[in-house]
């Protein structure tokens, strides 16, 4: 026996054709007791539409991960030569050596050096830029060249030091 086809009501606005969800028809088999009158934007060749509204009530909610977790290894130490985990595990670039395990003692964790902010950066850049205007006119007033060379020195240092912050 056929099933008897069923045509949505739908209607145009701008060149674009709406229908009306299929929970408007109580035989429907997504039917949840609720008739549902959205209208959904659908393709010139569609049949049928569930709305998104009726879509979320008949599917369970999307399972959201916490993101990343650390595993207790160091940064990078699956690109190591020789990795050894602080429960005796050795690792040779990434691949574990069940052979070794507890033969080595543990890496040791390094620890990064402390990086500055913004706003630290630029208040050294601006120390640095005093002390080279200070140097700059203390150059300017030595007479001998003894003096010269150890402001010159001096000035070098510190332009050194700025390129260095760039």
């Amino acid at each position: 026996m056929k099933s008897k086809k069923i045509s949505y009501k739908t209607f145009r606005k701008d060149k674009k054709r709406y229908m009306l969800c299929r929970n408007s028809n109580p035989n429907n088999k997504y039917f949840n007791g609720n008739i549902c009158e959205n209208y959904e934007l659908v393709s010139d060749t569609a049949v049928a539409v569930l709305c998104s509204c009726c879509t979320r009530k008949i599917s369970a909610p999307p399972e959201v991960s916490k993101g990343y977790q650390s595993k207790g290894m160091i940064r990078g130490w699956q690109f190591m030569k020789e990795f050894v985990h602080e429960d005796g595990r050795v690792f040779h670039k990434g691949k574990e050596q069940v052979k070794l395990k507890g033969t080595l003692p543990p890496t040791p964790k390094l620890d990064n050096k402390n990086k500055l902010t913004k706003k630290e950066k630029q208040e050294l850049k601006n120390k640095l830029a005093q002390q080279m205007i200070f140097v700059r006119g203390e150059l300017s007033n030595a007479k001998f060249k003894k003096d010269q060379r150890k402001f010159r020195v001096q000035l070098n240092k510190i332009e050194r030091k700025l390129k260095k912050m760039n």
